[in-house]
This record gives C-alpha cells, sequence and structure tokens, in this order.
C-alpha cells in the first residue's frame, strides 16, 4: 500500500473566491471577525461587512456624501466587547458601534462636527497601520510616523508614546505591526526592528537583534506560544519569547544565524502576515504567495502559488492578510487577489486536474475531462479522457504513461463503406468503459486471443471493445453493436459482461463474438443498460432504462425484478447497483435517487426509499455506488451512512470542484480510496477521513427596517419597541456558516401571532409583519447549516406594539359612552321605522301568502284547483252537508227537503275520450290546449263557487257545493254537451272536435244515513260510474242519485256489491244517458 503522504503529494490545497465583483478593484487590506461572527473586510474604498450573504458597506453619518466614505483602510481589530477598532489611513482611529450601527472618529482633531473636520483645511492625521487590544480593555494604535499611542475607551483619552533619545523609548515612530500575547507582553514592529514592552513597564526593549534594521510587518503567537516575526525585506524568524533566542527560517530549515545577511529568503518577499491552523499548520502570507510550515519543526512543508492554470489555486501573488474563522476556515486576502477561503479541515477529498508536474510533452491529463477509471492488480490506475487517451497513473495518480487504442474498421460487410474519418476514429477510441478479468494468474499478462483473458484489461467505446495486456499492449479488438459501452462486468465464470446503450451483452469465455441477452420471451432488451453487478450467489442484476432485471445463477435470460405494491422503486430507470459486505443490495435511480432491497423472496423485493425520506427527490444519488470501511456508501454526489441513518450532500465546498460529473466514471482503490472522474479531472476521496463539520454556526440579525426603513439592529438587544405611527417590521436574520451558506435551513415564529414555525430557505431569510394589534410579542429565529447542525443560539426578541390615542383605553369608554348613547337614539327611531316597515310587510306577506297558497293549490297548466286545493278545502263543504242533512232529520224532514235546501254535494268525473290519441297524433302541445281550454268550458256549465279540479292527466273533478241532487243529471248532461258541441282550437289553427266520459254520485248518498260513506268513497262511486260509460262506447254520463238503506251498515254492506248488482237490487238509483252494463264490472267503492 502507498504511502498516504505520497498519496496526497499533488493534493492541493482548494481556494474558493467569494465577493467576486463585490471588492472594489478586489482589494482587501484586513479581516477581522467580530463577536457576534460577521466577517468585515477592509478595502481601498471603505469598509465592508459580510454575512455568509451579502457585502454590506459601512458607511459614516454625513449629510456630505463624499464624507460618508471610509476612505483608504489599513488595519481592523474586533474588540472583545463587540465594537471593531478601525485604522484608517487619514483620519487616525475610529470605532464602529454594533449597538448603534454608527462609525465615530476618536482622534481630539476629528472630534469636530464632520462638516468642519473634512474638508480642504483639514489636515490628514497619521496612517494607523497596527491594532492590538490590551487585556484591560484599551487599544494600542501604531501609526506610520507619529509613534504608538494607547486609547482608554472607558475615558476617551489617548496616551502618546515617541521615539526619543531617551533610554526605553520606542526604537521608530513608524510602526507597521503590533501583538500582545499572552503574558501581556506587547511586541512592537517597527521600521527599525522588534521591541517589546512588558507588562507593567513603560519601557521598550529592542529585541531580535538578527532583524535589526529591517521593517517587521508582521507579529503572530502559535499555539506553543512562539512568537513568529516577518519583515518587508522576505525574512521570516521564530522567536522564544522566554530566552529570546530566534530561528531564521531559509531555505527549508530553520538555521540559528546571527545575521540574515547573504541568507536567502525563499523569494517569498514582503512578510504581510501569518496565522496557525488546524493540523499545527503555520501558512505565511507574503508579497509572493503562502508558504505552509509545521508549527513544531519548523519546516517548510509546501508553498502555495498563483497559478494561471489553477481555478481552484491563489487567484493572486501578493497575499495582504490571512483569518482563521471560528469554523477553522483560512481566509486570504490581498492586492489584486481579492477574497479567497480554505477549509483546512478537509483532508478527505480533494482534486486530481491538470498539473504542471506532468510531463510537459504530450501529457494525456493535460485534457483532465476524465470519463472512465480502473485500477488494476498491480496497483496502476488508468484513467480513460474524453480526447481518447488513457494516462496511466501509479497510486499517488502521477502520470506514468499513456495509451491509445487502434480503431478497427467496424462495418466487416463485403463492399461496406468504411468511416475512416477523423472524428469516427476518435469516437471508436474514446473509452468510456474499462475493467480486468480476474487477478493474475498463469499467462495473465499474455492473454489469448481465443478467450477474454485472466488479468487482461477490456476497454469499451462506442461499438467497440479493446483487450490489452495489464502492461498496455493491445491484443484485439471485437465489435459488440450496442452502441456506447456504458459498463464492464468481469463474471466470476469468466465472461465479459457489456452494458451498452442499446442493450446487454456477453462474451462467454473463448468466444469470438459476444452475444445479446435475451427476456425470458425471447426478445432482447433494447434501450440503455446503465450497470450490471454480481450478487454473492453468481446471479447478475441489471439496471436499465427500463427498470430493473435479474439472471438467475446458471441462466441465459432476463428476468424482471417485480415489487409489491407500494414497496417498489420510485422510479424505473435505474443508474446504479451496489452489493456491500452484508449483501444488501443498494439501487440508484434517476428520479428518486437511493433505494436500499429491503427484502427478496426470489421472484419480488421490496425497497426503501431512502433518498425520499430525507426530501431529496428529482435528480439521482450520483449513479457511481461505492462503499468505504465504514460501510458508508458514496457517490460523487452524496455520501450515506446506514448507521447512523444520515445523509450529507458533497458540493464543491467539499472539495468536488470537478465540473460536471460522469456517471460511470468511478473506481474504488486498493487502499481503500475512492476515484470519481468528472469535467475538470478526478475527484480523490479518503473516506477514513471525511467527517462532518460540527461547528454551530451562530444566528444573528443582518438587518432591521421598520416601515420600510434601515434602522439599527443594535436596539433589538433590548428588544423591538414599536410606536403607534410605525405599522411594520422586518428582520433579516442569517446563519453565519461561510461554507455553504445556501443550504442553511430557517424557521420563525412571532408568538401571539403565529400559530407555527414558518419553515424558509437561505434565499428568503426575512420575517415581516404589519398591522400588529397593541400588545407584546415574542420573535423567535432558529436555524440548521447543511449538515443539519443547530446554531449555537435561538434569537428571540421581545416585540412590543404601542397602542395609538385612539386604542388606549380611555378612549375607548368615551367612545363606548357616545356609542351607547348614539345607538339608543338610533335604536328609538329603527324601531319606530321597524314597527311601521313590519306592518308594511305583515301585509305584503299575506297577500304573498295568499299569492303562493293560490299558487300551491291550482293547477299549473289550467289554471284550475289541484287535489291539494280539495284536501285542504272539501272536510268544511263536507261537514256543513251533513250538519243540514243531520238538522232535517231531527225536524222530522223529508230527504228531499234537505237536499231543496242546497244541503248535497256532487261529485261529477269527467275524462276526455280518447285523449292519447290527440298527443300521439298533434303533440303533447296540442293536448296542453286542449285541457287549458276545458278550464272555460267548465266555467261554462258550473257556479264560480263550485270546484273544479284537475284530477290527473286528461280527468277533472267537480264538487257541485250547496246543491240539489235534483239537478245533478241536467249539469252532467250540459257539461258533456260543452265539450261536445264546440271544437277545441290548436295552436297552429286547426280544429278538434273531442266528447267526454262522465260519472258523478251525490253526497250524502244514503240521506237516511249520511254518515255511512264518506266524501272519498263516494268519488269512487262517482269514479265506477265512469268506468261505466267508458265501457258503455264513451260520449255519455252517469251517475248515482241516492241509495236505500236505514241505517250505516247496511249502506256499506250494499256499496261492496258490484254496480250492475247494487242497481238491480233497486238500492241505487241512478240516471245517465246510457243504461249500465250486466256484465262483470268495477265493485262501487275501491
Amino acid at each position: 500500500m502507498a504511502n498516504p503522504a505520497a498519496n496526497r503529494a499533488l493534493a492541493e490545497p482548494r481556494f474558493e473566491s467569494v465577493g467576486v465583483g463585490r471588492i472594489p478593484r478586489d482589494v482587501v487590506a484586513s479581516l477581522a471577525q467580530d463577536r457576534e461572527g460577521f466577517l468585515w473586510i477592509a478595502t481601498g474604498d471603505g469598509l465592508v461587512r459580510h454575512d455568509a450573504y451579502r457585502f454590506r458597506p459601512q458607511e459614516r453619518s454625513s449629510e456630505q456624501v463624499a464624507a460618508r466614505n471610509l476612505g483608504w483602510l489599513r488595519a481592523i481589530l474586533a474588540g472583545r466587547d463587540g465594537r471593531l477598532w478601525i485604522g484608517s489611513e487619514t483620519d487616525g482611529l475610529l470605532v464602529y458601534d454594533p449597538r448603534t450601527e454608527q462609525v465615530s472618529n476618536l482622534h481630539p482633531e476629528r472630534r469636530r462636527p464632520l462638516a468642519d473636520s473634512v474638508g480642504p483645511k483639514s489636515a490628514p492625521l497619521a496612517t494607523v497601520r497596527a491594532l492590538a487590544e490590551d487585556q484591560d480593555g484599551s487599544i494600542w494604535v501604531g501609526t506610520l510616523g507619529a509613534g504608538l499611542d494607547r486609547f482608554d475607551p472607558l475615558s476617551g483619552e489617548f496616551q502618546h508614546y515617541r521615539h526619543s533619545q531617551q533610554a526605553g523609548s520606542l526604537d521608530d515612530d513608524r510602526v507597521q505591526a503590533l501583538w500582545l500575547d499572552r503574558r501581556g507582553t506587547l511586541w512592537v514592529g517597527t521600521w527599525a526592528g522588534l521591541s517589546r514592552r512588558v507588562k507593567g513597564s513603560d519601557r521598550f526593549e529592542p529585541v531580535l537583534p538578527e532583524l535589526a534594521g529591517q521593517t517587521i510587518q508582521a507579529l503572530f503567537e502559535d499555539s506553543g506560544g512562539q512568537l513568529w516575526v516577518g519583515t518587508q525585506q522576505g525574512h521570516l524568524a521564530v522567536l522564544d519569547p522566554d530566552t529570546l533566542r530566534a530561528s531564521l527560517l531559509v531555505d527549508a530549515a530553520p538555521s540559528r544565524a546571527a545575521s540574515p545577511a547573504g541568507a536567502r529568503v525563499l523569494g517569498r518577499g514582503a512578510v504581510n502576515s501569518i496565522v496557525e491552523v488546524a493540523g499545527g499548520q503555520v501558512w505565511v502570507g507574503h508579497a509572493s504567495g503562502i508558504d505552509v510550515h509545521e508549527q513544531k519543526t519548523l519546516q517548510l512543508q509546501r508553498r502555495l502559488r498563483h497559478q494561471a492554470g489553477r481555478p481552484a489555486g491563489l487567484a493572486g501573488d501578493e497575499v495582504i492578510q490571512l483569518l482563521v474563522d471560528r469554523a477553522g476556515w483560512v481566509w486570504v486576502a490581498g492586492f489584486g487577489l481579492g477574497l479567497q477561503r480554505h477549509n483546512p479541515a478537509n483532508q478527505s477529498i480533494w482534486v486530481r486536474g491538470p498539473d504542471p508536474a506532468d510531463p510537459p510533452q504530450a501529457s494525456p491529463l493535460q485534457n483532465a475531462d476524465v470519463r472512465s477509471l480502473l485500477q488494476l492488480d498491480s496497483g496502476e490506475i488508468w484513467a480513460a479522457t474524453h480526447a481518447g487517451a488513457v494516462a496511466v497513473l501509479d497510486s499517488s495518480l502521477r502520470v506514468q504513461g499513456s495509451l491509445r487504442p487502434q480503431a478497427p474498421v467496424l462495418d466487416e460487410r463485403p463492399g461496406a463503406r468504411h468511416d475512416r474519418s477523423a472524428a469516427a476514429l476518435l469516437q471508436a477510441t474514446r473509452i468510456t468503459a474499462m475493467v480486468q478479468m480476474g487477478q493474475a494468474g498463469a499467462g495473465a499478462g499474455h492473454a489469448s486471443a481465443q478467450g477474454s483473458g485472466a488479468g487482461s484489461v477490456w476497454l469499451g467505446a462506442e461499438s467497440v471493445l479493446y483487450q490489452y495486456t495489464r502492461s498496455g499492449r493491445q491484443l484485439r479488438s471485437l465489435v459488440h453493436g450496442g452502441g456506447m459501452t456504458r459498463r464492464l462486468l468481469a463474471g466470476s465464470e469468466g465472461s465479459l459482461w457489456i452494458a451498452a446503450a442499446d442493450g446487454l451483452y456477453r462474451l462467454a469465455p473463448g468466444a469470438e463474438r459476444t452475444t445479446r441477452i435475451a427476456l425470458q420471451d425471447g426478445q432482447p432488451l433494447s434501450g440503455e443498460v446503465h450497470v450490471i453487478t454480481e450478487a454473492p450467489d453468481h446471479s447478475y442484476w441489471v439496471g436499465s432504462m427500463k427498470g430493473l432485471f435479474r439472471i438467475p445463477p446458471g441462466g441465459q435470460a432476463l428476468e424482471p425484478v417485480r415489487s409489491p405494491v407500494d414497496t417498489g422503486l420510485g422510479n424505473p430507470v435505474v443508474l446504479g447497483l451496489l452489493f456491500d459486505r452484508r449483501q444488501t443490495l443498494w439501487v440508484d435511480t434517476a428520479v428518486a435517487g437511493l433505494h436500499r432491497m429491503s427484502a427478496w423472496d426470489g421472484r419480488q423485493a421490496s425497497f426503501e426509499r431512502i433518498s425520499e425520506r430525507y426530501g431529496i427527490v428529482n435528480r439521482p444519488y450520483g449513479a457511481n455506488l461505492l462503499e468505504d470501511r465504514r460501510g458508508r456508501i458514496w457517490t460523487q454526489m452524496h455520501v450515506y451512512d446506514p448507521v447512523s441513518d444520515r445523509m450529507d450532500q458533497l458540493t464543491p465546498s467539499d472539495g468536488v470542484d470537478i465540473g460536471t460529473p460522469w456517471f460511470f466514471s468511478f473506481t474504488p482503490l486498493q487502499d481503500g480510496r475512492m476515484l470519481f472522474g468528472g469535467a475538470k479531472g478526478v475527484a480523490v476521496v479518503e473516506p477514513e477521513h471525511f467527517e462532518r463539520p460540527s461547528h454551530a454556526p451562530p444566528l444573528v440579525v443582518a438587518e432591521l427596517r421598520i416601515n420600510g426603513e434601515r434602522q439599527h439592529a443594535g436596539q433589538l438587544q433590548s428588544g423591538l419597541l414599536l410606536r403607534p405611527e410605525q405599522r411594520s417590521f422586518s428582520v433579516e436574520f442569517a446563519a453565519l456558516d461561510y461554507a455553504l451558506p445556501g443550504s442553511s435551513r430557517y424557521a420563525y415564529r412571532l408568538q401571539g401571532f403565529d400559530p407555527d414555525w414558518i419553515d424558509t430557505g437561505a434565499d428568503l431569510r426575512v420575517a415581516s409583519y404589519s398591522n400588529l394589534s397593541p400588545g407584546d410579542y415574542l420573535l423567535q429565529v432558529r436555524a440548521h447549516n447543511r449538515s443539519g447542525v443547530a446554531s449555537a443560539q435561538e434569537l428571540a426578541i421581545a416585540v412590543k406594539v404601542l397602542p395609538a390615542w385612539w386604542q388606549r383605553w380611555w378612549f375607548l369608554l368615551i367612545v363606548l359612552v357616545l356609542a351607547a348613547g348614539l345607538l339608543f337614539g338610533l335604536v328609538q327611531l329603527r324601531t319606530r321605522q321597524l314597527r311601521m316597515r313590519q306592518l308594511w310587510l305583515e301585509r305584503k306577506v299575506r297577500e304573498r301568502t295568499q299569492a303562493l297558497e293560490d299558487a300551491s293549490l291550482s293547477d299549473p297548466l289550467t289554471g284550475l284547483r289541484n287535489r291539494r286545493f280539495l284536501a285542504h278545502h272539501i272536510e268544511s263543504d263536507v261537514g256543513l252537508s251533513l250538519r243540514r242533512h243531520q238538522t232535517h232529520q231531527r225536524k222530522g224532514h223529508t230527504s228531499e227537503a234537505a237536499s231543496a235546501d242546497g244541503g248535497d254535494l256532487i261529485f261529477f268525473l269527467l275524462d276526455i275520450d280518447h285523449f292519447k290519441q290527440v298527443n300521439d297524433e298533434f303533440g303533447h302541445a296540442a293536448g296542453d290546449a286542449v285541457l287549458q281550454q276545458m278550464r272555460d268550458r267548465l266555467r261554462l256549465v258550473f257556479r264560480e263557487s263550485d270546484y273544479l279540479v284537475r284530477w290527473g292527466g286528461e280527468e277533472f273533478l267537480i264538487v257541485a257545493r250547496e246543491s240539489s241532487r235534483a239537478h245533478a243529471a241536467e249539469l252532467a248532461a250540459r257539461a258533456c254537451a260543452a265539450v261536445a258541441e264546440q271544437p277545441f282550437r290548436l295552436d297552429d289553427g286547426r280544429l278538434l272536435s273531442k266528447t267526454c266520459s262522465l260519472g258523478f254520485a251525490c253526497f250524502p248518498l244514503a240521506p237516511a244515513a249520511p254518515t255511512a260513506l264518506d266524501w272519498t268513497q263516494v268519488i269512487n262511486l262517482a269514479d265506477a260510474a265512469l268506468y261505466q260509460v267508458k265501457r258503455g262506447g264513451r260520449n255519455g254520463w252517469l251517475g248515482a242519485i241516492s241509495c236505500g238503506g236505514e241505517d250505516a251498515a247496511a249502506v256499506k254492506a250494499s256499496a261492496r256489491q258490484a254496480w250492475a248488482h247494487w242497481v238491480g237490487s233497486g238500492d241505487l238509483r241512478v240516471a245517465g244517458s246510457i243504461t249500465s252494463s250486466p256484465a262483470p264490472e268495477k265493485s262501487g267503492l275501491t
């Protein structure tokens, strides 16, 4: 196994440019991270604050536009109290207070009103080049030409230290660097060298005579307490503060030297900044880039320089400032370089791309677009590029050689035209898949052309296979005809399996040609086959555009893998397959991502949808599935840990900066590393070093707006108080995760207003509210970064909305009293109006009710009464008739007297003869016209007080009220004549003659026993009479005048007889235009 250090020999730190186009002229002079976590950037055009999302300029408040900008800033320092101390080019010391978001001038010369202090008559102050905070909170200010100042923030007073002839004074007034170490000693770098001021003393003691006379430009105390010193002349020394002995770092090793004279300074130029990063490394930023030293041994480990062909390297040469933020990331700033960041904790992923260390002549990796990867059993790594070359690399990924297949003639038919153009040849030699057959064995390096060859290497291209020895000698080429070769697999039985753009093929041991694998029905599997893998039971699993298939052990045909409902794959397009060490099958699909097979009974498979459970849908997991030694499932896009059930997305910020990652371009290495090919190179993954960062990003308020106007967010420390005229507010928040801020997730709610948390993404980090009711609220905000790590704290901002004068209790009480009085008067007025309105409405209601009642009691077609009307009114008429007959009985009068007195009711049932023929021959409209004209004809015969009822269809019921049965026959004859004597006029003008049949019965039918039969039974008797008329030929009338019987029982018994029997017995007196038929007939009562 190769040396891990050697494996990373080509791994260059990845730098990501930040704020491109946002930082003026890409000039950054200083950096600082404040107590809240904001990143502050000193530029040639003022001060800028970065919150991981936006770059916000910070200016002074002034009515003069020209006076707002802070100009060129040389140094910034984040104070422990949260304030930011600023060293300017011409205005001396400034301070930014986050509570007010204001910048103030601190020098006495600049404390006058800004309009007076900034202008042509205002002399510039000495440039501030260095700042340091003492243990008591005072600020040391190093100036260029005005010596050293100490500012007391409590008193606001300056104490000055200048160079003089007096012993113990400052050695030079041109101060370039300051550092306050852990002992409280102040180290001062000037143009004359390095001096120190021990805590409690006012004397400045020159030290490090080796660098006397040089400009000390950078100071830094490492974790071991050593002081690193850099000079403008390019020298670098490490000083022991206890012994004051120094080591000068020249060439690649430290040396003890009495003087730097003649010492080579590594061509670094002016040393500008020094920091210590994770892993015990000290980074030295200088005019030519960055030197990386080992902190304990001081050895030079690496030189980082700007290279135009390395987009992920340093963006420029002149490094002015280095900063390690709280998450451990290194920020690099400079002149022409702008602002970049680097994650030194990422020791797991780096990119092997075009490297200047490659052989300069025709290097196969000058084009680093890698489409296929393979490690041989010898440890060599073959990388096939899109340009057609296959680079041969050692285990450290250095180029050892290359090979390029010799293209065959693809069309072997007699007389076929052979396309030998450059494009066709390139397509035929552009390798997209590689595999090595078995392991090294007898004759493995000299595979026979008669078989697949154990140990030989097969390369797949467009419809072509190439066989090579492991030493790189081409043996033969075969045509498989399936188009682009997607994947190659060396089967345990010695076969070569080819997954192609159109189908699956197999080259059996010793075979000269490939055979296409078919389905169970004999039809070939068409369409793209993406992947094939061999299971522990020696079955083969195949993923394609049409789903998942399986070839049983020893089988020859593809069987579809079916699944129960709701436990199948989320998408049928299978891109990746992997059997892990626990023999679990992992499947990647085009849309639903990663799946894990949870059950297999030999016919059906059940799958757990991993990606879908994490909400990662509409994209694959990455197709190139690999397992590391901890059982985690990797691709170039994601990593999933089944033990912790955690899925992480991999991005360029993690080191996977290979442009477009190519599916099917990957390989595991013998030492546990993984390679993934892409358009910009090969991602090298060392899984054992991969851990998600546990840094909890601080959650801060980035901006506050009230009524749309920006306000200083510092006031939120004591809560937000909204006056009545302030109707709306919005709070912009940010989790200061500078690694990948776009992946952070947020949630907020306003207690007292929002019923639940409101989730939002990084693109909408604003909680906005308006028109809140007066009262107390609490705005809560929480955040998680891309790794699911929650912010260190949850924002909780008290919000108090004050009521307007018209919302206060006394005003509401006055309004209530006035409203009560006004309401009383309005109620009285309204009551009077309502009473009048009520009377009017009652009258209208009565009228409307009567109209509605009339409408409900009438037939809509004829306008005659309906059955409902009869049911509502007949009982009173029946009661009146019975009372009159009973009265005459009590007086001893005859029944004729009661009849003559209008005590009878006569029920006539009239039916239009053959009415159905009217509808059939002339249509229903003609039938309706006849029915409508019946109304007027019946009104010619009967009185207005009589009930004219449409009984149903063409049948009419007429109730002659308060009448005498002596007139019954006459009325019946007149009614029939009214129908027959005059034709009916139809809508089209035609005349239609019709006749009718009529049956009637008088009530009470038995005057001697008036209650024997009720009115419904009398109507049934009239219906029986009507039936007799119809049986007798229609166009006539017949009716029952009266019946004998001294008591009710006798009358009821007689009524149960048939009509003819009853008439024949003489008990039923009838009258009519026809005689009763003696044949069997309808009974009198039904």
